[in-house]
């Protein structure tokens, strides 16, 4: 979910990372968990005689809850981050959504298909017209879909590796150098403690994209490989103090919830250099490290990227 800062912009760390310290607790959820403004009344609507899809503009899309959705479900088919959707709607822990509650999507860089999808409804659901769906993602008349498709959105492309869109209030864009060559086969762990939480699907719909490590106040954090630091603030909400370190082939590392940072934007750090200490800055109440590895904008599992302790 840290998507947007990387120019990266970043834990920055699956976004979109503008607007995103409350400080209160959700159980059984991944952490950070942004706090999200108040519900808009005019972005969830039950009323059940409204359109399913409503696109005035090529900026959002409009869905329609079914029985058993859940907002972690709903981003992954139409190739979102969970976050992305509770802050363009305004929801609140433990985001429980009913059937009939229209969610307004940002429109992704490309659609899963569903059992019962067309070519032509998709297009509709987009705004895009057939021709240039079909002609981007290569398909052939009569133009048949299989179920777990990926189709790709014309006219919303996902961000390269090296930039994920704008940088947070407070943070203007810079040209960086380029990362230096990494130092290991495999990363380093930025400190060592007990997981308090795994990568993956938490409760409520919700998933964290890295994991959560145990620390005593004034830890020692440290790089998990050599790099670029391209973020190193509080901007985000819920992570706290927060550093980004870009890393060579696209490789992007993230550590939240620092009670202090010691390194700034632009430094080049070398693998297992001290960056900060940890904390509990952030959404959390006991001091930790929330933890990610990106490869480009894709968080993937931490553990089966870092060495043994």
């Amino acid at each position: 979910m840290l998507l947007s800062i990387l120019t990266l912009p970043a834990c920055g760390i699956s976004s979109d990372y503008r607007n995103i310290k409350p400080k209160y607790e959700v159980r059984n959820a991944p952490i950070p968990v942004p706090k999200p403004r108040s519900k808009p009344a005019s972005i969830i609507n039950r009323a059940s005689d409204a359109p399913v899809v409503k696109t005035p503009s090529a900026i959002a899309a409009e869905y329609r809850v079914r029985r058993g959705d859940t907002v972690y479900g709903v981003a992954r088919r139409h190739g979102l981050d969970a976050q992305q959707i509770i802050r363009a709607n305004g929801l609140r822990a433990p985001y429980v959504l009913r059937p009939g509650d229209r969610l307004q999507l940002p429109v992704p860089a490309y659609h899963m298909v569903r059992r019962g999808e067309t070519s032509y409804g998709i297009s509709r659901q987009y705004a895009v017209s057939l021709t240039s769906l079909v002609r981007l993602n290569g398909l052939k008349p009569p133009y048949r879909l299989e179920i777990g498709q990926r189709l790709k959105i014309p006219g919303h492309t996902s961000p390269p590796a090296n930039n994920a869109g704008p940088s947070p209030r407070g943070q203007k864009k810079a040209a960086l150098p380029s990362p230096p060559p990494r130092q290991g086969s495999a990363f380093m762990w930025p400190l060592k403690g007990r997981v308090l939480s795994s990568y993956g699907p938490k409760a409520g719909g919700l998933h964290n994209d890295g994991i959560n490590i145990r620390a005593k106040a004034g830890s020692a954090v440290r790089a998990a490989e050599a790099g670029i630091v391209v973020y190193s603030a509080d901007g985000l909400k819920g992570y706290g103090n927060l550093i980004l370190i870009r890393h060579s082939d696209g490789w992007v590392t993230a550590y939240a919830h620092n009670e202090e940072l010691l390194v700034k934007r632009g430094d080049t750090v070398g693998r297992g250099q001290l960056i900060a200490r940890s904390g509990n800055t952030g959404g959390v109440k006991e001091p930790q490290l929330h933890f990610e590895v990106r490869k480009g904008t894709t968080a993937v599992n931490p553990l089966k990227y870092l060495a043994a302790f």
